[in-house]
């Protein structure tokens, strides 16, 4: 084992798993605390992953944790207006959340990883170059390194963080439906007038069973009940879960000595989505390269990632600030100048920014602002 390199990680969900796997297969002495019983539970997410993402991640994509391959999306509007964004391949994949995180666990285990169930890091107390980690059930764990990735409540992260401040969480239920009725193959994200902080959505596991996800900052059950009675009146519910995604902006300091914050705890999410595995894995394992080699890796990545995650938050305050009448305007000016086309040609469902990037200098765009324009002075 690498010496003076003993590493604590706060969190065993997939960025903890990440950086424990990267950790362990350097050498490094490694540590994983996780507050529940079991890695995986409670299930959190939908689970739709882009298939170059998850590669980024050493993830293999058709893994025992695989229920589907989605090809595209249906967007639909708060007046029933849609437009499709369909690649000529499979760009994604559905999974099993909680396999998905036992797989990431395994491969951690299989590196030299230990993994340490059903305790909370309960304080942090640093001696020199040496943190003494409390546990419940009077446990201390002695680390050289910390890597907090223990999600959203960040109770650690608050207490040794002087500038930790992650605002911008909305509560997300997610139902477990049969008989959706809809195309296997393909996502629906719905924009509805009731539902103005994140849209609905439909994750398919196949023909018949899907994940319907309702995201709203109050009146989360009512409102998700008025979305099933609208979009799926003839689907049975299975399951129920209930969760939170972050549409806010990454954390400033990422880093404090020897103290590194990944994954939700640190806001590495796309703000427009919800989604953190990719981007929260990715920093995640560069923040075990730095650790494991002293080289500035998480710090190269950062800067990298961070102008990428902020660009995403601005567009997610844009998208906000718009009306229903608004975002009908937006969908038909989309699909009469030719973006779904674009964006099944050189989009990407990670870098958004990047896409968008890309579409400022094609024509499209200048179709796209022309039929905007017309509308808004039509109305």
């Amino acid at each position: 084992m690498a010496g003076g390199k003993r590493t604590v990680v706060i969190g065993g969900g997939p960025a903890g798993l990440i950086a424990a796997r990267e950790l362990a297969s350097r050498g490094v002495e490694v540590t994983v605390v996780e507050e529940h019983s079991t890695i995986g539970r409670p299930e959190k997410c939908a689970g739709l992953y882009s298939i170059e993402g998850i590669k980024k991640i050493g993830v293999n994509p058709s893994g025992p944790y695989l229920q589907n391959f989605i090809r595209g999306a249906v967007f639909k509007s708060p007046s029933g207006k849609t437009f499709t964004v369909e690649a000529k391949g499979r760009v994604a994949v559905v999974t099993n959340r909680e396999r998905f995180d036992q797989y990431l666990a395994q491969q951690a285990i299989k590196t030299g990883a230990e993994i340490t169930l059903g305790k909370r890091v309960l304080k942090i107390h640093r001696e020199d170059n040496t943190y003494q980690v409390y546990l419940s059930g009077n446990k201390v764990v002695e680390a050289d390194y910390v890597v907090d990735a223990e999600g959203r409540e960040a109770a650690v992260a608050r207490a040794l963080h002087p500038r930790y401040h992650l605002n911008g969480w909305i509560p997300i239920i997610q139902y477990q439906v049969n008989n959706h009725g809809l195309d296997p193959g393909m996502v629906y994200l719905y924009f509805k007038h009731y539902l103005p902080d994140f849209f609905a959505y439909l994750v398919p596991i196949d023909d018949e069973l899907g994940k319907v996800g309702v995201a709203a900052s109050s009146r989360i059950y009512e409102r998700a009940r008025k979305f099933m009675r609208e979009e799926f009146p003839k689907s049975r519910i299975l399951g129920i879960m209930s969760s939170s995604v972050y549409t806010g902006k990454p954390l400033e300091d990422a880093r404090l000595g020897r103290v590194y914050f990944v994954g939700d705890a640190a806001g590495h999410v796309k703000a427009t989505t919800g989604g953190g595995v990719i981007f929260g894995g990715i920093l995640a394992a560069e923040a075990a390269k730095e650790i494991a080699t002293g080289e500035p890796h998480f710090e190269k990545a950062l800067k990298k990632t961070y102008p990428e995650l902020r660009r995403i938050w601005l567009l997610r305050r844009l998208t906000s600030r718009l009306k229903p009448s608004q975002l009908d305007r937006l969908f038909q000016a989309a699909e009469d100048s030719g973006l779904p086309s674009f964006l099944s040609d050189r989009g990407n469902m990670d870098y958004q920014a990047l896409t968008l990037a890309r579409l400022a200098f094609s024509h499209v765009t200048i179709k796209f602002l022309a039929g905007m324009l017309k509308d808004i002075f039509q109305t």
